[in-house]
Formats: C-alpha cells, sequence, structure tokens
C-alpha cells in the first residue's frame, strides 16, 4: 500500500502540544449555537442545558462539559498518538477527563522517527499521517541532531562534531543525549570524540568462544564515534542501572560503544569476526550482536569494575541458517532481530544477485532456541495478530490484535542503509508484499545515501 499521507515532504506541521491551557476553535456545532441559531440545548454533566447567547460570550464552552466516559469512548476510536494528543489539547477540561483513561487503553499505535527528529503516527488503515516534529528541548534542537534509536518513549539522538574542519573528525559525531518525548527530560552523555587517554585507561583482548579471532576491549581511551543504531538495556525511567549500547562506524572503523550512567566516557569494543554492519538488541541481561549480511549472531556478556563495567564473554551462537534452504540462494540476505512475547525473532530478506537492481526474493522467520548451541532456529509463519517493524534504527513488535480494525500478522520494513528504495509491508499470513510508506519517505532520497539518517520506530508508552 503506497500511503504517503499527501505531504509532498516540504511542509511540515507543528504537532500541537499535549496539554494546553487554552481552548481550541470550538466544533462547528458549537459555533451554530454561539451565533444564536441553535438554542435547544446539549448534553452537560448528564443533564440537558440551555446557555444564552452571554454564557457563550464568556467564554463557557458547552463541549467542556462532556462526561469523561464519554470522552473515554471516544478515545477506543482514536488509536493513532496524534489524534489523541488533538483531543487532549482542546479544553483543560477534556484534558483532565482523558486522565482516567490513560491506563485502560490500548496503546497507540506506532510511530515512525524520520531525520531531524519529525514523525509520523501509523493510523488504523496502515498508513502514515503528515509529517510533525518532534517537540525538542531547546538545550538539544540546536546543531542538527539525528535520532539514531530508542526506547519506551526515550529517544537516542547525536549530532555532528564541532571540529569538522578536522578531517580526522569530519565525520565523526559530537554530542550524544537522550530526551524523552514526552516529558521532554534530557540525559547527557559523553561526547562521541575523545583526544586524550584517562588515568583510567586499559585494555584487554577476549577471546571468541567458537569464533577463530578475538575481540578488543578499551576503557577510558582515545576514540572517534559516529553512532548508527542506539539500545537500551532498559528505561531511564525505570529505576535500574541501565546500560546503552551502540554500533558505530567511523571512516570505515567499525565498534561497539557501551556506556552507563556516572561513566565519564565511552567504552568500546571491536575485532574481525565483529566487522561489518550490524544489528543490536539487548535482551535478557545480555547484549546481541548480529551481523547483518553474514548470519552470524554472537552473546556478548558484561561485568562491573571499578571502571564502570568491562565486556567479560564473548560467544559465536549462530553462523548459518537451516541446510536445508541455504542463506545463499537468490545471492545476498539482509537480516535483524526483534524481541517478540520474549523469544528472539531472526528476520531474514533474501535478494537476488543483482547488485543494482536488487529485488527481494522472500521473507523468512526464525525463532531462536537459546537453549542450544549453536543456537536453534524454528521457522514460524505467525505473530498471533501482532505486528513487526524492522529499520535501521532497531525493531519493534507491536500488539496490532488490541486494536479493532487493525490488520495483523505484518512486518513493516522501512527504509536500511543497505538499499534505501527497500520499503514495503510483508503479509505473514500469505506471503504477499506491497509497497509502504513511498510519498512521504521520497523526499529524502535525494540526499547522499551515506549522509541520510533512517528512520527508528519509536512504541511510545503514554
Amino acid at each position: 500500500m503506497d500511503s504517503g499521507g499527501g505531504n509532498s515532504g516540504k511542509q511540515f506541521n507543528e504537532m500541537p502540544p499535549y496539554s494546553s491551557d487554552q481552548e481550541a476553535p470550538r466544533p462547528r456545532s458549537v459555533a451554530a449555537l454561539d451565533s444564536g441559531c441553535d438554542r435547544s440545548g446539549v448534553m452537560f454533566d448528564g443533564m440537558l442545558q440551555t446557555r444564552s447567547r452571554s454564557e457563550f460570550n464568556a467564554g463557557l464552552s458547552l463541549w467542556a462539559g462532556l462526561q469523561p466516559d464519554i470522552l473515554g469512548v471516544v478515545l477506543r476510536f482514536l488509536p493513532c498518538l496524534a489524534d489523541r494528543a488533538r483531543l487532549r489539547s482542546v479544553c483543560r477540561q477534556w484534558r483532565v477527563g482523558v486522565q482516567g483513561h490513560v491506563h485502560v487503553l490500548p496503546p497507540p499505535l506506532p510511530i515512525l522517527v524520520l531525520p531531524e527528529f519529525k514523525f509520523s503516527s501509523l493510523s488504523e488503515n496502515g498508513e502514515l499521517m503528515p509529517v510533525r516534529r518532534v517537540p525538542v528541548p531547546k538545550e538539544v534542537a540546536a546543531d542538527d541532531p539525528r535520532c539514531v534509536g530508542s526506547f519506551d518513549g526515550w529517544l537516542a539522538g547525536v549530532t555532528p562534531s564541532k571540529k569538522r574542519s578536522d578531517k580526522c573528525f569530519r565525520d565523526a559525531d559530537g554530542e550524544c543525549f537522550l530526551v524523552n518525548a514526552f516529558s521532554r527530560k534530557v540525559i547527557r552523555l559523553p561526547q562521541l570524540c575523545n583526544w586524550h587517554h584517562s588515568s583510567a585507561y586499559s585494555s584487554k583482548h577476549l577471546p571468541v568462544v567458537n569464533g577463530c579471532f578475538e575481540v578488543h576491549f578499551c576503557a577510558n581511551d582515545i576514540y572517534r564515534l559516529s553512532h548508527c543504531q542506539v539500545v537500551f538495556s532498559s528505561s531511564p525511567d525505570s529505576g535500574a542501572k541501565y546500560i546503552v549500547a551502540a554500533y558505530s562506524n567511523h571512516k570505515g572503523t567499525s565498534r561497539i560503544a557501551l556506556w552507563q550512567p556516572g561513566m565519564m566516557l565511552w567504552h568500546y569494543w571491536s575485532g574481525i569476526d565483529i566487522d561489518g554492519p550490524k544489528d543490536l538488541v539487548s535482551h535478557q541481561r545480555k547484549l546481541y550482536v548480529l551481523l547483518r549480511h553474514r548470519t552470524r549472531l554472537f552473546t556478548c556478556e558484561l561485568e562491573e569494575d571499578d571502571r564502570g563495567f568491562m565486556v567479560s564473554h564473548v560467544e559465536l551462537c549462530l553462523t548459518e541458517l537451516p541446510r536445508v534452504r541455504p542463506y545463499r540462494e537468490g545471492g545476498a540476505i539482509s537480516c535483524n532481530m526483534v524481541v517478540w512475547c520474549g523469544e528472539l525473532l531472526l528476520i531474514i530478506r533474501h535478494y537476488t544477485h543483482d547488485f543494482c537492481n536488487r529485488e527481494v526474493l522472500r521473507v523468512e522467520v526464525f525463532a531462536l532456541d537459546v537453549n542450544t548451541k549453536p543456537y536453534g532456529l524454528n521457522e514460524i509463519d505467525s505473530f498471533s495478530g501482532d505486528c513487526i517493524f524492522v529499520g535501521s534504527g532497531g525493531c519493534k513488535s507491536f500488539p496490532a490484535s488490541l486494536h479493532d480494525g487493525v490488520e495483523g500478522d505484518l512486518i513493516y520494513f522501512v527504509p536500511d542503509d543497505w538499499k534505501p528504495c527497500d520499503r514495503f509491508v510483508y503479509s505473514m499470513r500469505d506471503g504477499t508484499m506491497r509497497p509502504f510508506a513511498a510519498q512521504l519517505l521520497a523526499c529524502y532520497f535525494d540526499m547522499p545515501e551515506e549522509n541520510l539518517d533512517f528512520p527508528v520506530w519509536l512504541l511510545p508508552s503514554q
């Protein structure tokens, strides 16, 4: 389904604030009452009320007295977060009336976070709404920030290095921060360029269990990083000691960078075994690192020390697909991971061998059996009505079955760093594919591919 939402990409609307003490323009029916055309009365606090022109002129809107139960019914027909925000913005009374329904409503439909902290809400028919701007706080709104990850309403952002005149740092990132898209709380992380060794500098080499090489871990070292994807071990709001892990690629040097609150610098690790584009997932106290084009999966364990933490164990736990369907059939693959119903899923796109005109041949989904060594793979053909979103900034699952009329068992693919035009919706039920968001995302394709910030999915927590 080609669903650009009718937006050319050149006009962007500011998202109305989620809360407002000022009333929005009243519905046409109220305006008619206000003009004296209809004074038959409306339902106000459960009773039929009649108001005079002077009462309207005093600023009293009859719609403000709509019962909270009725607002709750209306909200159930508004699965899109942008529509729920508009309803809360009508007036103070509606905002208060909505509060009691927040925890009993189905979660809102997902949001696609686009370059420059713009976003588009998914609608109930699978289309994308017009692009709007995330209300980023002023302290992180400057310097062309881009979004590189999300978790429970938190966005991870980076800005270009201010030392762009220096060819050694020109392509690296500068600032790194976390911002809550709802509360606007900001957490600043260490700079992504460090020029001096810390007094606590250390390094070590770790053999890769079941691998042929080793990885090199450095703490408090000199580095230049450019983040492509950021994942969280838990929400910064959870009260737990969360860890931020990032896949960084600067001038062809691929690294995994790690940080937790209290650390002054990023720690990182690299190695021949883990070279190439990656997909990261934090799950059950482990960091999973998947090489996207080689079907190689690593598990990483961390241990705390006096510097923060260190990588204590790296194991190669998956090297190939089932032999009955070898992954080289068709020429090339692109792999992603996602956590669904407590399980790790491996999603694989098979392509033709023609690099310039690659086409998707098929999509396969496997559940990983982490109790075997190497991990086992069990092919699945259903998400029990749920949907999966796949992007370079991370993959998310969504319980579509909670919403009436929303189609389930779909995989939404957004443009990635290998094939920007590769955007489609795949049905697990019948194996069909259809276009997705072609017009909405087309406005970014005139940019050089190496400078294109690809979308990430944000599943809102409110």
